[in-house]
Order: structure tokens, then sequence, then C-alpha cells
């Protein structure tokens, strides 16, 4: 009678609880549910593996009556963690055994290449771009042999990346007809927060191929010889600068920040239609996205410094204020080229080609700019901003230093 008793109060517990679900949320089980939603998003853990767990570990919380908050922590706890070490341990095994046989440095079945790649660099300073380390790995370990190697870095990074080291082989790659090469998901990882996830540097297939189509009448040899006027007056800027530099008594001289500055403002008139005056003043939006670019850390796999959560909040903030500003020109011009369509016919500006291909596949522009449209053009403005800039200045400075050590090459040059 007494059992029955038990029995039957135990159902109206459980009824009860059910009706007051507010009564079970425990700040216990919202660290183990933001924990495990960590782990997902982090795709370290496996929801069909972690679902059950979960559940049988909340039955056995039930069943021995124990509802305090240390049995929710241990319970709830083991449906977290087991799913994880199986999963983790599947991977793990699977990234090796795939890894083991391919191209590459010496690897360990626990560790990978990691000892290996740690070890190497090392040998670098730590704000060395990691192209310089893959080169040096590839010669050091007698790589280019192969045109490739990969490189297996599980748990690091989660999946094995393919570092290509032959002209061959990277022909092979861009041209390959069938099956597409997929960009690493490292790539978005940092790329993804600086520049946006639609930009035209991590876009695969047919994605790419329809921003290419947009883009491609911008980077006629007409157009870009009606922007070499505009490109002369810049670089007259940049000369005036680097003169001023020459006539002074410095010995060291950064030229990064001022071939840098030429190359945003030719890219803000090419691309938009807008003078950055980087070179005169200061501007926010070319700041936000210099500033970004120095915080990214792709493919630095032993950085410590991208566990650095300041390094993540400024990174964030330079990718607020790319957006509100990027979007506030991009709606100016929006604006002013609805008042006067022909002009998006008849500008050189790359985004206004791109909007007049837009307007040809069913856009208008007395309608408004739509948010999916100014979210892509948005993000591809930050690419050209972010990848033009680095990549330009670096050239251009690393010319220069080349033309001071050759003095034979610099007196062909002016002659020229």
């Amino acid at each position: 009678m007494q059992n029955s008793t038990r029995d039957a109060s135990s159902v109206v517990e459980s009824i009860f609880e059910l009706q007051h679900p507010l009564k079970q949320i425990t700040v216990p089980r919202i660290i183990v549910i933001v924990a495990f939603l960590g782990l997902l998003r982090l795709r370290v853990t496996n929801l069909s593996l972690a679902i059950p767990a979960i559940l049988l570990a909340a039955y056995h919380e039930r069943t021995l009556y124990q509802k305090d908050g240390i049995s929710t922590i241990k319970y709830s706890v083991l449906g977290l963690v087991i799913p994880w070490l199986l999963t983790f341990a599947y991977r793990l095994v699977e990234m090796r055994r795939r890894c083991r046989q391919l191209p590459g440095v010496p690897h360990s079945f626990l560790l990978g290449h990691i000892p290996t790649l740690a070890r190497e660099t090392m040998k670098f300073p730590r704000d060395i771009h990691n192209h310089v380390v893959m080169s040096h790995i590839a010669d050091t370990y007698d790589l280019r042999k192969h045109g490739l190697f990969f490189v297996d870095s599980y748990p690091i990074m989660s999946e094995p990346l393919m570092v290509v080291v032959a002209p061959e082989v990277a022909a092979q790659v861009v041209q390959n007809q069938g099956e597409p090469f997929l960009k690493h998901p490292v790539l978005n990882a940092d790329f993804g927060r600086a520049i946006g996830a639609r930009g035209m540097v991590g876009q695969e297939g047919e994605g790419w191929k329809e921003l290419r189509t947009m883009f491609n009448p911008g980077f006629s040899q007409a157009n870009l010889m009606s922007m070499v006027p505009m490109i002369v007056e810049e670089t007259a800027i940049f000369v005036n600068r680097l003169s001023k530099i020459a006539a002074g008594d410095g010995f060291i001289e950064n030229t990064d920040s001022l071939a840098a500055a030429v190359t945003v403002d030719i890219i803000g008139q090419a691309l938009l239609g807008v003078k950055f005056d980087a070179q005169t003043s200061s501007n926010d939006l070319v700041t936000s996205v210099v500033q970004a670019s120095h915080l990214v850390k792709t493919y630095t796999n032993f950085d410590p410094e991208r566990l650095n959560l300041w390094r993540y909040l400024r990174l964030r903030y330079h990718e607020a204020i790319s957006n509100t500003k990027i979007t506030e020109i991009l709606s100016a011009r929006w604006t002013e080229l609805a008042a006067e369509p022909e002009k998006a016919s008849s500008s050189s500006a790359i985004f206004d080609i791109a909007m007049a291909k837009y307007m040809k596949r069913g856009g208008s522009l007395q309608n408004g700019v739509t948010k999916d449209f100014l979210e892509l053009m948005r993000d591809n403005v930050k690419t050209f901003i972010f990848a033009g800039h680095d990549t330009t200045s670096t050239i251009i400075t690393y010319a220069l230093w080349e033309l001071s050590r050759h003095p034979d090459c610099l007196r062909q040059a002016r002659e020229e």
C-alpha cells in the first residue's frame, strides 16, 4: 500500500513538473546546454550521438530521484562527454588513416603532422606569412617532387589541408572540369569575419561563376584603360610622398602603408567611383578594413594569438564599422543612380556596371536596393579592398626594395 502511494505521488509530482517547466531550468542545466551548443557549433561533437546520450542521462537522473544540482551536472556532462569522445575518436582515427599514406612530413598516428609543423614554424618570427613556412617545409622534406603535400593537424583544423607547390598541379586544380576542389573551411573562419561570407574569395562553383560574370565587364581592357588618368593622378600623389621621404634624414622607412594608401584610393574610385582620400587624410572605412586584415590569422595553426578574445572583439568591431560605412556608400550610390539611371550604363565604376547587370536580370533601381543584393555587394567591396590593397601594396614595396638593391635595374627602369 505504501509503495502504491509512493508511486502515485511520483506520478503526480512528474505531471506537476511538466506543467511547470520553468522549475526545471537550473543554472547547471543552462551551462551544460550552452556548452553542448558550443561543441556543435565547433563541429567537435555529433548531434545524432549526443541527443540519445543526453536523454539517457536525463532518464537516469529522474529514475534515481536525484534532482540536486550536482547530479544534474554529473549526468548531463556524461551525456555531453560520451558522444564527444566517440565523435573525436572516430574522426581522429579516420583523419590519421586518410593522411598516413599521402605526401607530407613525418606522420604520427596520435598527433599527425602537428609536432613537425610546430617545430618548423618555431624557426621563424611569429608574424611570418604561413606561405613562407610551407615553402620551407616543402624544401626541407623534399616534397616539391610530388607537386603537392598534405597537412594533417586535426583537431586544430577540422580537415586536412592540401598545399600546392607546383604550377602544373595548380593548373589542374583551377582548370578542373569535374568535381571541384573545395576551398579549405579555415579560409572563411577569419576571412569570413573580415570580408563577409559572400565575398568572391570564399565562394565555390556556381556562386563563384555568377560573381565573376557580374564583375568581369568592370575588368575589361577598355574599362581599365578609361581609368588610366585617375590612376596616374593618384600615383602622382604617391610619388610626391615618396620624394618627401627620400629627401629626409630617415634611414629606414615603412613604405608599405604608403603603397596601401595609394592602392586603396585607386580601388575606391575604380570600384565605387568614390574618393577615399586615404593618402591625404584618415578614412574610417579604409582603417577598419586594413586593421581587420592585420587581425586575420588564417592558417597560423600554432599562434596562441588565435585564442585571444581581445583580437576577436577587435575583429568584430572593425567588421561592424566597415559594414556600416560600405552600406551607407552603396545606398547613397543606389539613390543617385535611381535619379539618373543612364549613369549606371555609362559609368566605368565596377559597382555601377554590376548594378547595370543586376537590372538586366530583373532588378529595378526605382524599387530600391534589396537587402540580399546590398549584402552581396558589401561583402565583395570589402573583398576587393581587403585583398587588393594587401597584395598590390606588398608587390610595390617589394619591387622598391629590390630596385634599391640592384642599381643597374633601377637605372634601366628610370631610362624606360
